[in-house]
């Protein structure tokens, strides 16, 4: 099923005292000739306004009312969502990147009464401009506005669904008010650091569920599949896999380390110091701190060995066989052999 396309507006201050709107190019291209002459805005609160759509220009136009019905301001953002025909649904973000409290206000031209706006009819959404941060390898920082709205409703444990349906498997760290586990997103692009993407749009709704949508430079919707390497463009060793062999001390409520053998150096040795691989089993993945110590001798998986480990149900003397998934050094299909099948 394809799903909705959307984009990103980032707001200055001279926009919000500007009738128009620029539609990003590459949004355009794609989605223009599908889109009629005059579109309809429709807000989470039931606020709805007619645009008038300049294909010439590219841009939207009639926005007065929207900017001072909701008192908007440079620093925020508009996240727009096509759903087809003449409708777009439209959310608003503050400077700190949380979605805003709506007001109770409808379009002057409206009958309809205003709606309340609440988790449980489309959840709560925050944006993190991770363009704009320090080099992001797998965590974002969650707004405070969002935590004190839903934090209390937030497991720990967290399923984070992307475009292409692959669920990564992360964590919500409520003390550092961080979201990790999303080194995968990297991985799937084939980005070295989540920077690479302009802005992550995290939608909440209830359970353990958040949706992800990532967006680049050009403000459209980036999709998140895993990209194969071009044949040729690695040259790769003998091996495309590597194993662990789960030991007792892999099983210990801290772990402190799951060596990766010198026997798959082949592996290994693409890696950087630092470095996130990801594991997949079926459409759920998991990613995977690795470093390296010892004068690059010694390889080791750290952060998020422990939620794998649990999560697959591992027990002493199971083998996990990590395939290199699609040629991509950071992407690995996983099988699980377990002990007790070979008895």
């Amino acid at each position: 099923m394809e799903l909705n396309p959307k984009f990103v507006t980032l707001l200055r201050d001279g926009d919000c005292v500007c009738n128009e709107l620029v539609v990003p190019h590459s949004f355009f291209v794609k989605h223009s000739a599908k889109i009629p002459l005059t579109v309809k805005l429709s807000m989470r609160n039931g606020y709805e306004m007619w645009l008038d759509f300049d294909k010439k220009k590219e841009k939207f136009i009639g926005l007065l009312f929207l900017y001072a019905n909701f008192c908007l301001k440079g620093g925020g953002s508009l996240f727009f969502e096509y759903c087809g025909g003449f409708v777009f649904k439209v959310s608003i973000f503050g400077c700190d990147g949380s979605e805003i409290e709506y007001p109770r206000v409808v379009h002057h031209l409206q009958t309809a009464k205003p709606r309340q706006v609440s988790l449980y009819d489309g959840g709560w959404s925050f944006v993190s401009y991770v363009s704009l941060s320090r080099k992001a390898t797998d965590a974002v920082v969650v707004p405070q506005l969002f935590i004190d709205r839903v934090g209390d409703l937030v497991p720990a444990k967290l399923e984070l669904v992307v475009s292409s349906g692959h669920q990564l498997v992360g964590h919500f760290k409520r003390k550092e008010c961080k979201i990790s586990g999303l080194g995968s997103l990297c991985n799937m692009l084939r980005f070295r650091y989540l920077n690479q993407f302009h802005i992550l749009h995290f939608n909440y709704v209830l359970g353990n569920h958040f949706n992800v949508t990532a967006f680049d430079d050009s403000m459209a919707e980036t999709p998140i599949y895993p990209k194969p390497y071009e044949h040729g463009e690695t040259n790769m060793g003998n091996s495309t896999a590597f194993e662990i062999l789960v030991q007792p001390f892999h099983m210990l409520r801290y772990c402190h380390g799951v060596d990766v053998s010198v026997d798959f150096r082949d592996v290994r040795d693409w890696w950087n110091k630092l470095d996130y691989i990801t594991g997949y089993v079926g459409n759920h993945c998991w990613c995977l701190q690795v470093r390296k110590r010892a004068n690059w001798k010694r390889t080791t998986i750290h952060d998020g060995w422990v939620e794998f480990r649990n999560d697959l149900d591992l027990a002493v003397g199971d083998v996990c066989v990590f395939h290199w998934r699609n040629d991509s050094i950071r992407n690995f299909d996983v099988s699980v052999l377990k002990a007790d099948s070979n008895v």
